[in-house]
């Protein structure tokens, strides 16, 4: 943990730099919203610097734990592709029905009213659409390889191997359980957006469903799905009227939190349906 936090900080100054160096030649000015003046170019250094998430926890895994990096994707000590794209599958299904729930309860509540603002132009959103298809799945990737891969271990690693005085004891019991790491990364991922209100409970929620799912199919497939989709689709409606540039930030709405609510109460119940059906393993075989 003091590596992924000590090294962090010198890869998000050092891309941010390099970001602004490039800029500056051909008329970028940094400003507060960003390291070269242009709205698109900041979503993209935005979304990579999250990105870089994954390389960083890697790194950890590799030097100071000392075991291959597939064993932060899952029990199986790699990326279980065909479950991934089934959870895909399914995280379509349960995007859509967010779509519907976000957009027809804003028609009931406010109708005649855009939920969109004004459309930012083809050229603007055609440039942010390719940014968000190009990096959003490894910024979502980055944010479970990080908070429900690299968190979640280090805080059950704490349990797996008490000592004698204490193998039996209720604080062995309790962190040995899946609890806590869910809590810390659900609580961390709530708390590194700048949300409140109706935001803050929603991004909550996300978080916590994800890092249960994450314990209870063995690894981050099914998370990492819903979460590239989810993300894929917030960002590509911002792109739309160019409010991408105060992604992050706001106190949300409460029909937001209901399609979320339905969203991940929907992609629960068919994931956990469908990892039984197919046996998806949750433990490691033995012997790995």
């Amino acid at each position: 943990m003091l590596l992924v936090l000590a090294a962090y900080p010198v890869v998000l100054v050092t891309v941010m730099a390099a970001a602004t160096i490039i800029a500056l030649p051909f008329g970028g000015r940094p400003d507060e919203n960003g390291v070269t003046g242009w709205p698109v170019a900041d979503l993209a250094v935005e979304l990579f610097l999250l990105a870089c998430l994954i390389p960083v926890v890697a790194l950890a895994v590799r030097l100071v734990l000392r075991r291959p990096v597939g064993t932060l994707a899952s029990v199986e000590g790699r990326l279980r592709l065909r479950w991934l794209l089934l959870c895909c599958a399914v995280a379509a299904v349960c995007v859509a029905g967010y779509a519907a729930v976000l957009f027809g309860s804003y028609a009931v509540t406010s109708p005649g009213e855009p939920l969109l603002g004004t459309f930012t132009g083809a050229a603007a959103f055609a440039a942010a659409l390719a940014v968000v298809l190009l990096l959003v799945p490894f910024q979502a990737a980055a944010e479970e390889y990080a908070l429900r891969g690299f968190l979640m271990q280090v805080v059950g690693g704490y349990g797996a191997d008490p000592g004698e005085r204490m193998r039996d004891g209720v604080l062995s019991r309790v962190l040995r359980s899946p609890v806590p790491a869910i809590a810390v990364s659900g609580v961390i991922f709530a708390l590194l957006h700048d949300y409140s209100a109706w935001a803050m409970a929603d991004v909550a929620i996300f978080g916590l469903a994800m890092a249960w799912l994450t314990w209870y199919t063995g690894g981050l497939e099914a998370a990492v799905a819903l979460h590239v989709l989810h993300n894929t689709v917030l960002f590509a409606l911002s792109a739309y009227d160019g409010s991408y540039t105060d992604a992050g930030t706001g106190s949300g709405s409460w029909y937001a939190l209901v399609g979320t609510g339905v969203e991940v109460g929907l992609y629960v119940v068919l994931v956990v349906w469908l990892a039984r059906r197919l046996g998806v393993r949750r433990t490691v075989p033995d012997g790995g």
